[in-house]
């Protein structure tokens, strides 16, 4: 198979994804005053406390600057602590507050609902092979991510 159909495929389940995330989290998006965007990165610092601003645009293939205004929009809204790094004074480190907390929780706790109504659909076959494939296509963007990092 053309690679090239490969990366069609691939940027076209992306597409999928994200446009189906943001319809299903519409109300929740409407009901916190966030987007898409702002919501993967609430999620990304939650996971990743104390993370710098940088490193979340690089994770999240994002400008810094854009990064920067993105989190301070937040953290006015509320929902992101920022705080100059005790290590290093010219970084500033990340953190969720309560309600960015609340926030996250509230939004994963409706994913995992519908995920777990969805996933009930599947016999364990269709399951296995389904975690197998996402296995799969995880190995394979991780391969092209570290070619990818090594042309430059």
């Amino acid at each position: 198979m053309d690679i090239t159909l490969y990366e069609q495929q691939i940027e076209e389940l992306n597409r999928k994804l994200m446009f189906q995330r943001s319809r299903y989290l519409k109300d929740e998006y409407e009901h916190y005053h966030i987007t898409d965007m702002q919501y993967s990165v609430l999620s990304y610092i939650q996971q990743h406390p104390g993370i710098t601003i940088g490193a979340v645009a690089k994770a999240l293939h994002t400008d810094a600057g854009n990064m920067s205004a993105l989190c301070k929009r937040l953290e006015r809204n509320g929902y992101l602590n920022r705080r100059k790094s005790e290590r290093d004074e010219r970084s500033v480190e990340l953190r969720l507050s309560e309600e960015g907390m609340q926030c996250v929780q509230a939004i994963v706790c409706k994913l995992q609902i519908h995920y777990e109504e969805q996933w009930k659909q599947y016999n364990y076959k269709d399951k296995e092979m389904i975690g197998k494939g996402l296995e799969k296509l995880n190995q394979f963007l991780d391969t092209i991510m570290g070619k990818e990092k090594n042309i430059r």
